[in-house]
């Protein structure tokens, strides 16, 4: 165990308190929790509709479902974001474009190189949130509303961060979200889908339970005795546990970004005054409001980061990567050189053997800012 995690949960007695009301129900599948959960993050986000679902993977493919892609079609998405996105679009049987992010402060899908990538094949664009700073969302609606493309936001690491004036999550035809163990607001698994859109809320809802017209939870209360099967889907369910931690957790949500925020702060106050050479503290000035999911370094060039990484290890403090490009994989490298779909990404290639992600908690203080600080630049001294 390391002496300061990338982050820590904020779990406490009101979540086992909810979840031990929904033992005590004996209700355990999707039902009244999951019902008031959606309403209410909807309501956080202003968003018309919510949808739960099982994790943050699942919303993106149900989404993209939802748009009937086929073979030919292509979505375009950020070089630097997490797997679950590429898997959501292979899955549905379409071919992802890797766009470039903007700079290297400002790690979120590049405007000007989505407009270059776009073809007559174009269906859909996702951009994320990365760090949860958002993208440019005001010119890429732009973009996509000029050549009819569809907006999947990956909102999984900006749940309430907004730009001009609206939520994350609310701009494109949907907002995928995932509240796994290590985000801003967690139910262990689980996600959502945001939507302003009545009819793909609608199909979201029969996707994510076989296509099925009437729920259990409709039949239990007498309220139908029979269903219909509308079309294919799939079992995308949340559950009534996960709903009830969630709805605590959405309530801490606001405080816990504040938290966040202050500690962002303390920590790039703490580094400046390190005045560590070629180290590069990306998102300064970044537009809207973040949610401050994570603390990302580009370390100065030239200086090995498994190294640096070993080092903050040796000192207790655990560091990670967000994310290795998309072409970098062993299953991945081959897709994306076919007719050049993973090609002219020069500011992914420059940075990305220099990301390297710290520490980031609601819990955590300046005393702790401090020593991420010291640790680290210690450790690139040591790497140098």
């Amino acid at each position: 165990m390391f002496e300061i995690p990338l982050t820590e949960t904020t779990l406490d007695e009101e979540e086992i308190a909810a979840a031990t009301a929904v033992l005590r129900s004996k209700w355990l599948t999707m039902g009244a929790e999951v019902a008031a959960f959606e309403r209410e993050f909807a309501a956080a986000l202003g968003a018309r509709e919510a949808i739960a679902v099982s994790n943050g993977t699942v919303a993106l493919e149900l989404s993209l479902r939802a748009l009937e892609l086929k073979p030919d079609d292509e979505v375009i998405l950020p070089a630097i974001t997490f797997i679950a996105c590429l898997n959501a679009v292979r899955l549905c049987g379409a071919k992802a474009v890797l766009a470039d992010v903007t700079s290297e402060n400002d790690w979120t899908i590049g405007i000007d190189d989505v407009r270059r990538k776009i073809t007559s094949r174009t269906r859909a664009i996702i951009p994320m949130a990365h760090s949860g700073f958002a993208p440019d969302m005001t010119a890429l609606m732009q973009i996509a509303g000029e050549r009819r493309i569809a907006v999947i936001e990956d909102g999984c690491h900006a749940p309430l961060a907004e730009v001009d004036g609206r939520k994350i999550g609310t701009f494109g035809i949907a907002g995928c979200w995932s509240f796994f163990g290590n985000k801003n607001m967690t139910t262990g698994e689980g996600g959502m889908i945001t939507t302003n859109d009545g009819d793909f809320a609608a199909k979201i809802r029969l996707m994510r339970s076989h296509g099925i017209t009437k729920a259990t939870w409709d039949r239990a209360r007498g309220h139908a005795s029979s269903y219909d099967v509308a079309l294919v889907g799939t079992n995308g369910r949340m559950d009534e546990i996960r709903a009830a931690i969630g709805r605590v957790q959405l309530a801490k949500l606001a405080k816990g970004n504040a938290a966040r925020g202050k500690f962002s702060g303390k920590l790039r106050a703490r580094l400046e005054e390190k005045r560590i050479g070629g180290l590069v503290i990306p998102f300064a000035g970044h537009r809207g409001t973040s949610s401050h999911h994570l603390f990302c370094v580009l370390l100065p060039a030239g200086v090995l980061r498994d190294r640096v990484m070993e080092e903050m290890k040796a000192r207790g403090v655990q560091t990670s990567i967000h994310y290795p490009p998309l072409n970098g994989f062993s299953a991945t490298g081959k897709y994306f050189a076919e007719e050049g779909r993973g090609v002219g990404l020069p500011v992914t290639d420059a940075i990305a053997g220099r990301i390297l992600t710290r520490p980031l908690s609601p819990t955590f203080d300046d005393g702790i800012a401090a020593r991420i600080a010291n640790a680290l630049d210690e450790s690139i001294r040591a790497a140098r």
